[in-house]
């Protein structure tokens, strides 16, 4: 049995197959957002959108990590792969870290020290980037996707590099925040590293990675799949940036209106009339 999504020399099946490795994981994550909701007052205290919101991004993370996309993914089809990257990344964090109350987060420490180093935005476009172009190496990948040990790693490597994504825009008071435009301007920015390794992936004459052009076929050709793989994580992944650009600038734009309407209202012509 494995327990934990990789590559196999198996022919491709849609038997269903169990992976308790995932599913495990899935328990302590949510046994650790139990635990701090529980210190943060429970869900009566925070909001039932936040539990809400934790609870989609949550789905999401266990859709492409268990059975049949993370064992796609995990050695079959490199656009499958592409596509984990790019829903645990751009969709699954940012929802779960709008689902966690500041309030869980530590104030003092060494682990607050990290969380603010984490929050400013050079070091967190800095990380993601890395993470990214590490991981889209054709040898790390051929290498690491061999083992489910390796799999492990790399998701492990992918959820942090998401968390160093958008710390720095979702972060809590208390720790380093940027003001709405320059947020903005860091999620377009963080548009830019995935070009280089889309374009290799749409361009390439030839296939990049020995792992998925070796393995059993499931329904796309080499070439096919790789092309594929490179309009997913470019049109796939900078769609999604967008959307969370537009949901801060309305955001700020909504504070704006509201802080000129106090200001209005409690301006000293009133107040002395």
């Amino acid at each position: 049995m494995q327990w934990w999504c990789a590559a196999t020399t198996a022919e491709w099946s849609w038997s269903w197959r169990p992976y308790p490795g995932v599913w495990l994981a899935m328990l302590l994550i949510v046994f650790l957002y139990w635990r701090g909701l529980r210190g943060a007052g429970g869900i009566g205290a925070v909001g039932p959108l936040r539990a809400v919101s934790f609870g989609a991004g949550l789905a999401v993370l266990w859709i492409v990590l268990d059975w049949p996309v993370g064992a796609l993914g995990g050695g079959y089809l490199l656009s499958v792969h592409t596509a984990q990257y790019v829903a645990m990344t751009l969709i699954a964090m940012p929802l779960m870290l709008a689902g966690i109350p500041a309030a869980v987060y530590p104030g003092t420490g060494r682990a607050a020290t990290l969380l603010r180093l984490l929050a400013r935005p050079q070091v967190g476009l800095v990380l993601y980037t890395a993470v990214m172009a590490v991981t889209h190496v054709p040898r790390v990948t051929d290498t690491l996707m061999a083992t489910q040990l390796g799999s492990f790693g790399i998701d492990l490597v992918w959820l942090f590099g998401a968390f160093a994504l958008w710390w720095p825009v979702q972060a809590p008071a208390g720790y380093v925040r940027m003001s709405a435009p320059l947020q903005v301007g860091y999620l377009f920015a963080a548009t830019i590293p995935p070009t280089l390794p889309a374009a290799f992936m749409v361009f390439a004459d030839y296939p990049l990675y020995a792992l998925y052009e070796l393995a059993p076929r499931a329904g796309l050709a080499a070439g096919t799949d790789q092309q594929a793989a490179g309009l997913i994580m470019k049109a796939g992944g900078d769609p999604l940036l967008w959307i969370a650009m537009t949901i801060v600038y309305f955001r700020w734009q909504h504070a704006e209106d509201a802080r000129e309407r106090r200001d209005q209202a409690y301006s000293p012509q009133e107040q002395l009339s």
